[in-house]
C-alpha cells in the first residue's frame, strides 16, 4: 500500500547552526567523493572537490575579516586568470560591509543574507565561466563553510560533470533529524528513512513525496513497491525483526541496476550516534535511510553517511 506522507518532510531555516562540539558522542563517518582523488579536501576532509574547483573556507564566527583581507592561492589563481579579481574584491568587501551577514555579537554567519549578497554577483561571475557556491556540512566535529569556485570551461574541457552537493541555495528543505544534528539534502536527492520504531509497518504504509515525485517523473514506481516489499521480509534479522545493515546493504544492491537504467542511484546509509547516560554508561544509536539520487541533478553527488563504506557494529534499537 503506497500512501503520499506529506509529513516526512521537514522544512528548516537555512540559518539554523550546530556549534562546534555539541556532539560530543558522534563520529563523523561521512565519506570523500569518489573520483574526485585530484581535488581538495574540505570540512576536515570529509568532502572533496574535484581540481577545476578553487576553495576558500570560512570561519563560523566572526570570520568576514579574514574573507575580506585574506584569498587562497587557489582562488586568486582561478580569479586571475578569469579577469575576475575586481568583482571578487567587490564581492568579499560586500560581504564583510553588509553588517546582516552575521550576528552581531558572535558575528556567525546568516547564511540567507550572505546568499542574498551573492546573488548580486553571480551574473558577473557566470558571464566568465565561474560558479559559486556558498556550501555548508555539518556533523559531530562542527559546522564547516566554504566557498566554491567552479571553472565551469575546464570541467566541459576534462568531461567531467560536477554539481556541489553542500549548495545551501540547492538544498530541498528535506531533514533527517539525528541525535546531535540535521542532515539535509540537495535538489536532486531524495531520502527514506527507515524508523527504529515499528520501522517496517512505516515504510509500507507511506512513501516520502520527494521519494514518490522521483519514481513517478522516471518511471519507477513499480520497481520501488518491489523494492519496499523486499526490504520489509528480507532486510531484518532473524529474531528481533529490527533492520540488520548488512541484509540492507545485499538487498539495495540487488536492485541498484533497476534504478541506473532509469537514471536514478540508490544508497543505504546509516549514522551511529553515542548517547551517554553520564555516570550509567551509554548506548549507541543507529539511524538509517535510503537515498535515491536523480542522476541528470546530481551528477557527482556521493551518499553523506554509505553504509558501504563503514560496518554496523552492535545495533542498540
Amino acid at each position: 500500500m503506497t500512501i503520499t506522507d506529506t509529513n516526512q518532510v521537514v522544512e528548516t531555516k537555512i540559518e539554523d547552526e550546530y556549534n562546534v562540539g555539541e556532539g560530543e558522542g558522534e563520529e563523523d563517518d561521512g565519506t570523500a567523493n569518489e573520483g574526485f582523488e585530484d581535488g581538495t579536501e574540505v570540512a576536515s576532509g570529509s568532502y572533496v572537490v574535484p581540481k577545476e574547483v578553487a576553495v576558500e573556507e570560512l570561519a563560523n564566527y566572526k570570520g568576514h575579516k579574514d574573507l575580506r583581507d585574506q584569498c587562497p592561492a587557489a582562488v586568486r589563481n582561478m580569479l586571475e586568470e578569469k579577469d575576475l579579481i575586481p568583482t571578487y574584491d567587490k564581492f568579499v568587501k560586500t560581504i564583510a560591509d553588509t553588517k546582516e551577514t552575521r550576528g552581531s555579537i558572535l558575528g556567525k554567519w546568516k547564511d540567507q543574507q550572505f546568499i542574498s549578497v551573492l546573488d548580486q554577483f553571480r551574473d558577473d561571475f557566470t558571464a566568465k565561466g565561474v560558479k559559486v557556491a556558498l556550501c555548508k556540512r555539518k556533523s559531530g566535529k562542527g559546522t564547516h563553510r566554504w566557498l566554491e569556485f567552479i571553472d565551469v570551461d575546464k570541467l566541459e574541457e576534462n568531461g567531467r560533470s560536477y554539481v556541489p552537493q553542500y549548495d545551501v541555495a540547492n538544498l530541498s528543505g528535506q531533514v533527517i533529524k539525528t541525535a546531535y544534528t540535521k542532515l539535509q539534502f540537495p535538489n536532486g536527492v531524495a531520502a527514506e528513512e527507515l524508523k527504529q520504531w515499528k520501522g517496517r509497518d512505516k515504510l509500507n504504509e507511506k512513501i516520502p513525496i520527494y521519494v514518490e515525485k522521483m519514481m513517478q517523473e522516471h518511471d519507477l514506481l513499480n520497481e520501488y513497491d518491489q523494492m519496499v516489499k523486499h526490504v520489509i521480509e528480507a532486510g531484518v534479522g532473524s529474531r528481533f525483526k529490527n533492520w540488520n545493515i548488512e541484509k540492507l546493504k545485499e538487498l539495495i544492491e540487488e536492485y541498484k541496476p533497476m534504478f541506473s537504467s532509469k537514471g536514478v542511484d540508490i544508497f543505504v546509509c546509516h549514522k551511529q550516534e553515542y548517547i551517554s547516560h553520564g555516570q550509567y554508561g551509554g548506548h549507541v544509536e543507529n539511524f538509517r535511510w535510503i537515498e535515491f539520487v536523480d542522476r541528470a541533478e546530481q551528477p557527482s553527488y556521493q551518499p553523506q553517511r554509505d553504509a558501504e563504506t563503514k560496518d554496523e557494529g552492535c545495533a542498540v534499537m
